[in-house]
């Protein structure tokens, strides 16, 4: 993982309430205008206490967070380019999603929106 990313996430978490947080993993997800990621949980870590530091690049995009079990209402934030959501302690399973990105052009990503993860997996 490039330093600067980790530094990123690494602030970002303890601006957050999270002073503790060394992010080891980064997940890329790029989105295209209408594609999507359903409602879902993160639970491939070890450390379930670390929370999850998201960095949001391009196109906008609809977050969608419910609640710890499926069906539980969901709460909307649109996020634009730069924007960072980080979320954990008793959030941190909190099923999550992104709704279908719009159609656009961002002028340094293009037509898409490019999404960075950051997790401590170890």
């Amino acid at each position: 993982m490039p330093p600067a990313f980790k530094t990123l996430a690494n602030r970002m978490a303890a601006l957050a309430g999270y002073p503790g947080f060394e992010a080891d993993a980064c997940l890329i997800n790029r989105y295209t205008p209408g594609a999507r990621m359903t409602l879902h949980q993160d639970k491939n870590e070890v450390n379930y206490g670390a929370p999850i530091v998201s960095v949001s690049l391009g196109l906008p995009a609809v977050f969608e967070l419910g609640g710890l079990e499926r069906g539980e209402p969901v709460q909307t934030v649109l996020l634009h380019h730069g924007d960072v959501l980080v979320w954990g302690g008793p959030a941190r399973l909190r099923y999550h999603g992104v709704r279908a990105v719009p159609h656009g052009n961002h002028p340094l990503t293009g037509a898409c929106r490019i999404n960075l993860t950051f997790r401590q997996a170890a």
